[in-house]
């Protein structure tokens, strides 16, 4: 399952590349995706959305850095 994050809340060690959407709360599934991209990186918070309600889908990982 996706990671799904609301504006301003943090992503931990799961940064990579969100699409906003919106999301039907009774099952937490995005139901309606939009053209809005951002990338966020790892211990960073979510940006704010183009709409109040919507939030970030995770639709890319960026890997972990062991070096």
């Amino acid at each position: 399952m996706s990671l799904i994050v609301g504006p301003h809340e943090h992503v931990g060690r799961n940064g990579g590349s969100f699409q906003e959407c919106e999301v039907l709360m009774l099952t937490n599934t995005s139901w309606k995706i939009y053209g809005r991209f951002c990338t966020i990186r790892d211990n960073e918070y979510a940006p704010p959305t183009s709409v109040a309600g919507r939030k970030w889908v995770q639709i890319y990982r960026t890997p972990d850095n062991f070096e």
